[in-house]
């Protein structure tokens, strides 16, 4: 028999693959969120309640590019069809804003995430060669409910940072940026020493920096007084073939403070991305 007797055909593969990723996505909400092989589950940030406490605004960081590309599959790079391999994450975002004492669901809002592959890079960034590419990069307008889903992978790691995911939720009124929010989030380390097990992963070195010693997880909720990475760890279960994470973001528009803890950041123009969603690729676009 010859060795590549059972090899699949290209198209076959492709289709595959895509069926694999949208099965993902439809069971993705089937994994309830207590944790991960063990590991302690997350508390949510945000609640349905006037207790709610708004999300820290983070750094952008050094790698943010305004992509404009409205997708949920952030896996592919529409410049070639490659696909990142990793764990896949099915990353679930929610908006919601407190006002007058009460947290309601933000709909409307253009939440964008972005984020190293599992060898550390990020696209579309000259110093790391990857100019012109834009995997693992993408926004979704949220929906009635506040929310949005990404397909993506769980993330690499590079010198210097612990392991995270950063996202942007900007809010408009015709031409007029209104809200411009960043904020990061985090991973727990004990579920990452196991992720990194895989083989998408374990060819590298053993990370730098855990969650303890990434001076942005430990920057301070000047509200709070707890590290702002404590406050914004994401949610995490998964079974053998993927991880789900989810977030609840909690905006306090009403907000006139200096503090960058839930301070929206400066309003500015700019059209939304790409303008009105395209065709096809609102909240549930690929």
């Amino acid at each position: 028999m010859k060795r590549n007797a059972f090899r699949i055909a290209p198209k076959q593969a492709a289709a595959a693959l895509l069926a694999r990723r949208e099965l993902i996505l439809r069971t993705a909400g089937m994994l309830t969120l207590t944790g991960f092989a063990g590991g302690r589950p997350q508390r949510a940030l945000a609640q349905s309640s006037s207790t709610a406490i708004a999300t820290p605004q983070q750094t952008e960081g050094p790698y943010w590019v305004d992509e404009r590309l409205n997708r949920q599959d952030l896996l592919v790079d529409p410049t070639d069809n490659t696909v990142q391999s990793g764990l896949p994450l099915v990353l679930i975002v929610t908006v919601s804003q407190r006002a007058n004492g009460a947290v309601a669901p933000l709909s409307g809002a253009y939440v964008d995430i972005w984020h190293c592959n599992a060898q550390g890079v990020y696209s579309d960034e000259q110093v790391q060669g990857s100019l012109g590419k834009k995997f693992l990069r993408g926004y979704q307008a949220t929906d009635d409910n506040g929310a949005v889903r990404f397909l993506t992978i769980y993330p690499g790691w590079y010198s210097g940072r612990a392991v995270h995911i950063h996202s942007r939720v900007r809010l408009f009124s015709g031409d007029q940026t209104t809200t411009n929010f960043t904020t990061q989030f985090f991973f727990d380390d004990a579920i990452t020493d196991q992720v990194f097990q895989g083989a998408a992963y374990n060819q590298r070195r053993s990370r730098d920096t855990l969650n303890t010693s990434d001076s942005i997880y430990n920057t301070a909720d000047c509200v709070t007084g707890s590290p702002n990475g404590a406050e914004t760890m994401l949610q995490l279960s998964a079974d053998s073939a993927h991880a789900v994470g989810r977030f609840d973001i909690v905006l306090d528009l009403t907000s006139s403070s200096g503090c960058a803890v839930g301070n929206p950041g400066p309003a500015g123009t700019g059209a939304p991305p790409g303008g009105s969603p395209p065709p096809g690729g609102g909240p549930g676009g690929r």
